[in-house]
């Protein structure tokens, strides 16, 4: 009998754990703020791969040493069939980062993080955000080094890699704006949007021609 012989997968990040224990948000809030900094990155920019929970790796053949932001935007399309993991080694820059306080990870998210984002996975910016306290803090690669970048007096921060500002709306929720102050919604609120507009121009049809057959 010839002896078995392993067979390597066919893709370099199936070798890569997923680890879905790092990807469960902790909160209905946690996991609100997260599908809207997604899915309004995504609407916004078609043209770069926006992904959430993806474990980011930076040494070959090293499973245990990742990061897994809630937020991940990567200078490429989105791959025909996107990896459930990215690989620094492999994978076009990653442009931006973000993160959502949970229970248990300020320490972490506000002073180990900053410096593997910086040192390990050179990501140009780290965006950190604690929704309920109003804690907004956005980290920029200048001269190879993370510097923390100032707010505006309207509490806004502004991506430089993104170019678009984040800053809280009335209900605690961190939003994206395009430069001149548009708010970026989701391709479900723009839907949503849509229908209650097409909903309201049809009242008002109903109501004109009410009135054009003499008020009956």
């Amino acid at each position: 009998m010839e002896p078995l012989v392993a067979v390597p997968p066919a893709d370099e990040h199936d070798l890569y754990p997923v680890h879905e224990e790092d990807t469960v948000p902790e909160t209905p809030a946690h996991f609100r703020q997260q599908l809207y900094l997604v899915g309004a990155l995504q609407a916004h920019f078609p043209d770069r791969w926006v992904t959430g929970e993806t474990c980011l790796y930076w040494e070959p053949e090293s499973f245990s040493k990742y990061l897994a932001p809630d937020v991940a935007v990567i200078d490429q399309p989105v791959p025909k069939s996107p990896k459930r993991v990215y690989l620094a080694w492999r994978d076009a820059p990653l442009q931006f980062v973000a993160e959502i306080r949970s229970r248990s990870s300020f320490a972490r998210d506000v002073e180990a993080k900053p410096e593997r984002y910086e040192r390990d996975l050179q990501v140009p910016e780290y965006l950190y955000t604690d929704p309920p306290t109003g804690d907004l803090r956005l980290w920029r690669m200048v001269d190879d080094r993370y510097r923390q970048i100032p707010r505006e007096p309207d509490g806004r921060v502004w991506s430089a890699q993104l170019g678009v500002w984040f800053g809280f709306d009335e209900d605690e929720l961190l939003r994206v704006y395009t430069r001149d102050g548009t708010m970026l919604l989701t391709h479900e609120e723009e839907r949503r949007r849509a229908e209650a507009a097409e909903q309201e121009v049809a009242a008002l049809r109903a109501e004109l021609e009410r009135l054009r057959r003499g008020g009956a």
